[in-house]
């Protein structure tokens, strides 16, 4: 059975926080470890050493919009565990 998790959290700040954002979400990202915590809810993710980085922006009169997206593989020894394919060897 597949496990589904999702954290999604929306506000409005200025520009000073939003760059410390980013600046600890760059630390996290370096450390392999971001935790994300909003009221009742947390998520932690472990990046992988490569990672897939897509930027796309959209500007309509009034109102512009940047997006940027990283998704990566989770470690391949957990997919095989999860799978039940972990091999056991004694003697």
């Amino acid at each position: 059975m597949s496990e589904f998790e999702r954290f999604e959290h929306e506000c409005l700040q200025d520009k000073h926080s939003i760059q410390q954002f980013f600046v600890t979400l760059m630390d996290g990202i370096e450390k392999g470890r971001i935790v994300l915590s909003a009221e009742n809810d947390q998520t932690v993710l472990m990046p992988a050493e490569l990672m897939r980085l897509s930027i796309k922006t959209k500007k309509k009169t009034g109102k512009s919009k940047l997006s940027i997206k990283l998704t990566w593989k989770d470690s391949t020894i957990e997919t095989y565990r999860k799978k039940g394919n972990e091999i056991h060897i004694s003697s």
